[in-house]
């Protein structure tokens, strides 16, 4: 009798026709890279096995000119080998990423529960990367990572380095309201603290609950909630979870957001225009120098590139002109206007630094610009609709 590879070899060499023309092109496929396996020296795993015998006891009618040959090694199959062990690995460790950063690897043998479950796991890693589909991953090394992982790994036997575990140790003896407490603006006696708190602000401002709780990203400090529900955009922008915020460019003028910024005391402002809706830059431009005007900005406002001399683009770089939109860079400058993915050499350069960047129908992310504007703890992205990955805070 005639074991089940040497069979399966047999029906795909049949000549008078092809696999593909009595099988389903799924099964079809995935007979012939069994095929293939066998040809190039290899044999079957014990689950690669039981695919083949389902997939032949399923087409058995199908598969007419070894119909009884079939129907004999499929009641009692047997085989010329014996199937191929797989090494069953699965690993947590500590190593270094392409850039030679330490990170976090997740390494295992294929499994479409594990990959699954990091997938679904994606929204609460940060920098989760797939290196080898199915097989490899690593994760930004973070303490909120280091936590995640091990308690999602561990009950599906992962191998734990024991670096990661000692840091899991340490992270999970910390006490939340110690460390709360320990950084609480009200704790804070530190004199840098002060001074830089000072050079920000200036020792005439009066701290609003506002101001306070919109500082508290920039320097790092905890303080109680402005409202369960804040209701002024600057309430809402102070009160943010991160340093992304997203305005709805349908129902928030330019105006509103200016005067959020100046009641946040974030002037400068890096505005960045879409590079790809370059028919809507006059109009964005006019709306805000207009809303910059009604609150006194005439002055140390710089727009840094120029449109080609179609007529929509002249019309923009006269206005610019017109409006004197061209003033020298320096710590008196209160607006910078740039295309995203596009910074001047001069900006980087300078010791001017935005308080606040504003991507206008632009979402800020994978560009130079986005680079550049991390450095900012305030960036509002003012679209039509909310960027997928940068969310705003849902009030509830």
């Amino acid at each position: 009798m005639m074991t089940v590879d040497q069979l399966l070899l047999q029906i795909l060499h049949f000549t008078d026709t092809t696999v593909e023309e009595f099988l389903p092109k799924k099964d079809a496929r995935i007979l012939r890279s069994f095929a293939s396996l066998l040809s190039n020296g290899a044999f079957f795993t014990e689950n690669q096995g039981n695919l083949l015998l389902k997939i032949l006891q399923d087409n058995l009618e199908k598969i007419p000119h070894v119909k009884e040959e079939l129907a004999d090694a499929l009641n009692n199959p047997t085989w010329s080998k014996r199937f191929r062990s797989l090494q069953i690995y699965k690993k947590l460790y500590l190593s270094l990423d392409a850039d030679k950063d330490p990170c976090i690897t997740i390494e295992f043998t294929f499994s479409s529960t594990t990959r699954k479950l990091l997938q679904d796991l994606t929204k609460n890693i940060s920098n989760l990367i797939a290196v080898t589909n199915g097989r490899l991953y690593t994760a930004e090394l973070t303490e909120n990572n280091i936590v995640v992982l091990i308690e999602a790994l561990t009950p599906l036997d992962f191998t734990i380095d024991e670096k990661l575990k000692s840091h899991y140790a340490i992270i999970k003896s910390w006490s939340k309201d110690t460390f709360i407490n320990q950084f609480h603006i009200s704790a804070i006696t530190n004199t840098n603290f002060e001074k830089q708190i000072t050079d920000d602000l200036g020792r005439e401002t009066m701290l609003s609950p506002a101001i306070i709780s919109d500082r508290s990203k920039r320097y790092q400090y905890f303080c109680e909630n402005l409202k369960k529900i804040p209701e002024t955009l600057s309430e809402k922008i102070a009160s943010r979870p991160g340093n992304h915020y997203w305005v709805n460019k349908q129902d928030t003028s330019f105006g509103e957001i200016i005067q959020a910024l100046v009641e946040l005391k974030r002037f400068p402002i890096l505005v960045v225009f879409d590079s790809y809706d370059t028919k809507h830059y006059l109009t964005e431009l006019e709306k805000l120098v207009e809303s910059l005007e009604d609150h006194g900005f005439y002055n140390n406002l710089g727009i840094y590139f120029r449109l080609p001399n179609t007529t929509e683009g002249k019309l923009f770089n006269q206005f610019i002109s017109n409006k004197s939109l061209n003033a020298q860079v320096n710590k008196e400058t209160v607006l910078v206007g740039i295309q995203n993915g596009k910074i001047p050499k001069f900006l980087i350069k300078n010791e001017w630094k935005p308080m606040c960047v504003v991507g206008v129908g632009t979402p800020l992310r994978n560009s130079k610009t986005a680079v550049y504007s991390n450095n900012c703890d305030l960036i509002i992205t003012y679209t039509d609709k909310e960027p997928i990955v940068e969310t705003r805070h849902q009030w509830l």
